[in-house]
């Protein structure tokens, strides 16, 4: 996959840890109607037989709307579902292993933190996005490492490699990034603890629009 992927734009929705099926397929769909042009499946802590079977719904329901479906660290799922690429973090495999068994054509991003190594490593092994945060105190991950606004604007003016913000981002605050030339960011709870999913997520992607 091409470093420049233009779908790594606009809001990047990142499901919550949901052991009902049929609600988190609703939550996500909300998600997709409001503009999130991807969907990254995470569940750290329900058993493997929940997660296949909540990933093959969501991945039913993202082909249904011609959305990209990214897993969360396990690249087995992704292949089983042959779903859009994967998404790996610092305990998870490394670009070089996901590539092997991937292919050329998936997606693999890479959790970059608040560090340059990982960043300039991700951009070495041509990763297809590079995550950075938490931009701000983030509610999923309180204990995070937070990275200065003047960190990602470095990064994005220096290298090719798309961007992705993530971490405690919400509608008061996302501007600050989108001042910076963020393109992508990616919410949890901004979008899926709101009543109106579907709403909130249109307010995001407006902004985004607009930009």
């Amino acid at each position: 996959m091409v470093a420049d992927t233009p779908i790594i734009k606009g809001i990047y929705a990142i499901t919550p840890e949901e052991a009902n099926t049929n609600v988190l397929v609703e939550k996500v769909e909300a998600c997709i109607r409001g503009g999130a042009n991807l969907i990254q499946y995470r569940a750290k802590q329900l058993s493997a037989d929940l997660r296949y079977i909540q990933a093959e719904y969501l991945k039913i329901l993202c082909d249904k709307y011609n959305t990209p479906l990214i897993i969360n660290d396990d690249i087995k799922l992704c292949l089983h579902l042959n779903a859009f690429g994967v998404h790996l973090g610092a305990k998870d495999d490394n670009i070089t292993t996901a590539r092997k068994l991937l292919g050329p054509h998936k997606i693999i991003g890479i959790s970059c933190y608040n560090d340059w190594k990982r960043v300039e490593k991700a951009v070495d092994d041509k990763a297809d996005y590079i995550a950075l945060g938490a931009c701000f105190p983030s509610f999923t991950k309180p204990a995070a490492p937070q990275v200065k606004l003047e960190m990602i604007a470095e990064v994005i003016k220096k290298y090719q490699t798309p961007v992705v913000a993530v971490g405690g981002i919400d509608l008061k605050n996302v501007d600050l990034l989108i001042q910076q030339r963020v393109e992508c960011v990616a919410l949890i709870n901004s979008l899926f603890k709101e009543k109106n999913i579907e709403t909130v997520t249109q307010k995001f992607s407006q902004l985004f629009i607009k930009h």
